[in-house]
Order: C-alpha cells, then structure tokens, then sequence
C-alpha cells in the first residue's frame, strides 16, 4: 500500500459516519485556539476541583452506611 491509498482510505472514515471532509484551513488562528483552549482547561480544572476526590468520596458513602445502620455493640439499658 502506498501513501496515496493511506490518504485515500483515511479519508474515508468522516464519511462512513455521514461527516464531510475538511477541505480547507479553517479560520481561526494558532494563537486563538490556544486561548480557547486554556479557557475551557480553566473551566474543566475549576469543576474538577470542586469535586470530591475518590478518598473522600469513599469516606462519606463509608460514613452514610455507619450513620443508616445505626450503633452497634451498645444495648439498651
């Protein structure tokens, strides 16, 4: 196979789906892309951190199971 039947069946992929294939350069620049992309990074970062991590997530459901179940090893008196 050489490099012009690679190009050619690579090409095919977008349209098996249905997709047109870019043709052109577009029209947003290197330095916007790199903007937006920092910007939706910082978005993604800030709701990251507002997530619990798996630790804590693992001690609140751990704490949730002690708290429904109630005490245990104590009887009424």
């Amino acid at each position: 196979m050489y490099m012009g039947d690679w190009i050619a069946k690579l090409d095919d992929f977008p349209k098996l789906s249905g997709r047109e294939l870019l043709t052109r350069a577009g029209t947003i620049s290197h330095d916007q892309a790199l903007a937006r992309a920092q910007l939706e990074y910082e978005k993604y970062r800030a709701l990251l951190l507002n997530q619990p991590s798996a630790v804590e997530a693992h001690f609140d459901e751990a704490v949730r199971k002690m708290l429904k179940s109630g005490p245990k090893g104590e009887e009424d008196v």
